[in-house]
């Protein structure tokens, strides 16, 4: 069982934490905006803007990952959820990104930089539109992002960069348990010492209130 976020980052969260996000998001926006790191304001209809925006991103998630493991922390989270309906219902429903939308708290839009196959992988490069709540106001959030969607073995990955720093790797299992399927989110947040339990705290809640919305439309048959 998964423990409640607030029990699980109540350990160092402070009121402190969403300031030190606003902070941070703004003097790293300062920064790196002229180079088309996520959190700058690209023209959305130029593709060329797009792809120089996620391209520069990417390369600060790849930076941060071989050079500033060390300075980072990490926490791993499973998050199982059984939803009443077969594999090959529930695989379709949940894998397909658009299905979040209404669904997850943070997210209120993507843009599209390229689909392609790689490895026996449908492998789609984004940039998701967020709402991140930082104390009484939501920080507008440009998240880049990989999914990896491995179809024929019912799994997938996604690999997400955020300022300052912010990396989140996620693979999510489904297993057939008779009539059902059992869905799990394996999760991996890594930030900044000062930000790791907003962090977790944050991604914890929205990613369990996705997962029920999914489980509830699965359901029901809306998906």
């Amino acid at each position: 069982m998964v423990e409640r976020p607030e029990q699980l980052c109540g350990r160092r969260s402070g009121s402190s934490a969403p300031k030190l996000l606003a902070a941070c998001v703004l003097v790293t926006g300062i920064a790196l905006g002229g180079t088309g790191v996520a959190g700058a304001e690209p023209d959305s209809g130029s593709s060329s803007t797009l792809d120089a925006e996620w391209e520069a991103s990417w390369a600060a998630y790849e930076f941060e990952e071989s050079h500033a493991g060390p300075a980072l922390v990490t926490v791993n989270i499973d998050l199982p959820l059984t939803i009443d309906a077969p594999i090959d219902r529930v695989f379709p429903a949940y894998s397909n990104f658009s299905n979040s939308f209404g669904r997850h708290p943070f997210l209120k839009g993507v843009l599209d930089r390229r689909k392609y196959t790689e490895g026996g992988a449908d492998v789609w490069e984004f940039i998701a539109l967020e709402d991140i709540p930082a104390g009484p106001v939501s920080i507008p959030g440009r998240t880049v992002g990989q999914q990896r969607v491995y179809a024929a073995d019912h799994w997938y990955s996604t690999d997400t960069w955020d300022m300052p720093g912010v990396i989140t790797h996620q693979k999510v299992t489904f297993a057939e348990n008779g009539d059902a399927t059992t869905v799990t989110e394996h999760l991996t947040f890594s930030a900044p010492a000062a930000l790791i339990d907003y962090t977790v705290q944050n991604g914890v809640s929205s990613h369990i209130a996705n997962q029920q919305a999914m489980q509830r439309d699965i359901e029901n048959g809306t998906l």
